[in-house]
């Protein structure tokens, strides 16, 4: 009976001195030391707007103005360029489609009746976002890093030219700042890294077509969470 605890024993040592082994083979060593390499992104992203309302109490046909920002995607590729140790350089343009809502408590502009107004908003984006990347020690196979950096797209559902009342028009040409954060897992043929990133819109979307809806505003701008996953 002692012998095969004995025997219990030695095997669960063997087998968790395997693992912890295994748990510290550093998968492609020399991955960051590459002065240049390549990938692609894709995932889910959440706009909406960042409003400057007028004061309301001085348009008498609107009361108030709400936003509603829907789900979309995004896919891009990826350039790193190695800056150092610790900082990267990534140009990522690529493709992001989103849908947003805004909803106006106004009066009617015939009957004068309190109704709720909505429009819908589509932009489908060309982004050409460059940032910085920093990124901690690597500890076996994964590290964290921090990224930052500024956004231009364009937007190729704009309607900003379309002569239309019923439609809230958007610029087509946009520029956003971006902040975010994520880790690097290291693969044996690959590196994974989902991240999250927010972005907010140094651009006035505004467009200014007479429109009785745009009364409610001093400009409207873009602001952004993205969920992403990258393989490089």
């Amino acid at each position: 009976m002692k012998n095969r605890l004995l025997l219990v024993l030695l095997s669960c040592v063997f087998a968790t001195s395997a693992k912890a082994q295994l748990f510290h083979i550093r998968n492609q060593p020399n991955y960051d030391e590459r002065p240049l390499h390549f990938g692609f992104h894709i995932g889910f992203n959440s706009y909406d707007f960042s409003m400057d309302l007028k004061d309301l109490s001085q348009v008498p046909t609107i009361w108030s103005v709400r936003s509603e920002a829907l789900p979309g995607y995004n896919i891009n590729i990826i350039s790193n360029l190695r800056l150092g140790e610790h900082f990267d350089l990534r140009f990522t343009p690529g493709f992001a489609a989103t849908v947003r809502n805004l909803y106006f408590d106004m009066l009617h502009p015939i009957t004068e009746e309190r109704i709720l107004v909505e429009r819908q908003v589509e932009s489908s984006y060309v982004q050409f976002p460059l940032h910085l990347k920093f990124k901690s020690v690597r500890i076996d196979n994964y590290r964290m890093y921090l990224m930052g950096g500024l956004r231009y797209a364009n937007d190729l559902a704009s309607k900003a030219k379309v002569v239309d009342d019923g439609l809230f028009k958007l610029q087509r040409h946009t520029a956003d700042y971006e902040v975010g954060f994520g880790a690097d897992f290291y693969f044996e043929y690959f590196k994974f890294s989902p991240q999250i990133r927010a972005s907010w819109g140094m651009t006035n979307l505004l467009v200014q077509d007479g429109t009785p809806l745009v009364d409610a505003f001093n400009g409207i701008r873009n602001r952004s969470v993205l969920i992403n996953f990258t393989f490089e």
